[in-house]
């Protein structure tokens, strides 16, 4: 173990090393076969890895362990875990499938199918992803996006708000021309509110009242989170002045005006705000 918990050690699950601060028994995995990945530097509390055996490749998300990233309690990320499976019932082909859940070892362990693809911002960061995205024809990169905003139309339906959503979320199949989301964990039913001052997520991504104590999250917040991803695929989150977009103007009027500082100016739901992308799109010669 650690000396102290800002400390890490290193571990081995079948020849591939990890980082935590406590060696968790995770004698529990091999039922699913051989690791063959392992993401440790989540700041969720959570523990992934890539298996593959008996039932295919899959995903497998694990909290109970303590992760080097993670200053919260290990049995909250095992609660925030466990209360977001119920957010997977949707089905959407955008939305990575949960096919299993349930206890696992001293936490809780969630089975998803496997995808091979890249995450648009990785840990650490490796701008290649997003460069080659860049430079895909541009119909190819608009169906990937439309895939996620389509999703987030369907959450807002049930009346599901996006929380912590960023780049880190979105995984980039190329072979495919897909866009997938891989975590919803932290999204909340409405009615939803600010309980933390600064919510989860960053801060490339996080519209005002994501920062703003009791400020209620609601559609037009996704909205804002919606239009920050545009930002990432065709211009910048940085700086999202008309010149940093190298996307058809059309596309930057609707994300600038998704990105305003106050909630009237922006579009009021995820289905008025897809339907003016896609008459954006439409303008557009492709």
């Amino acid at each position: 173990m650690a000396e102290n918990e800002n400390e890490s050690i290193t571990c081995f699950i079948d020849g591939i090393p990890y980082q935590v601060r406590k060696e968790p028994d995770l004698s529990w995995l091999h039922v699913y076969g051989r690791v063959f990945s392992v993401l440790d530097q989540q700041f969720s509390g959570n523990l992934c890895f890539g298996v593959e055996g008996p039932y295919g490749r899959l995903f497998i998300k694990y909290a109970g362990a303590q992760t080097i990233n993670y200053r919260g309690k290990t049995t909250d990320a095992v609660y925030l875990l466990q209360n977001a499976m119920s957010l997977y019932d949707i089905k959407h082909p955008a939305l990575i499938p949960l096919l299993a859940h349930g206890q696992a070892g001293d936490g809780y362990a969630a089975v998803f199918a496997w995808r091979d693809a890249s995450p648009l911002r990785g840990q650490p960061y490796d701008p290649a992803v997003r460069d080659a995205l860049r430079r895909l024809a541009l119909p190819r990169s608009l169906k990937m996006l439309d895939m996620v905003f389509d999703l987030h139309a369907e959450l807002a339906l049930k009346g599901i708000v996006a929380v912590d959503f960023y780049d880190g979320n979105v995984l980039i199949d190329f072979a495919r021309d897909e866009a997938l989301i891989c975590d919803i964990d932290l999204y909340r039913s409405k009615p939803a509110f600010n309980d933390r001052g600064r919510m989860w997520g960053s801060s490339r991504f996080m519209s005002p009242e994501e920062y703003q104590l009791s400020a209620v999250l609601d559609e037009s917040t996704t909205v804002y989170n919606m239009a920050a991803l545009a930002f990432e695929f065709y211009g910048s989150n940085e700086d999202r002045d008309r010149k940093n977009w190298i996307a058809p103007y059309p596309l930057w009027e609707v994300a600038h005006k998704s990105t305003q500082e106050s909630k009237a100016d922006r579009y009021p739901s995820m289905r008025a705000f897809l339907e003016a992308w896609r008459e954006a799109v439409g303008r557009c010669r492709l």
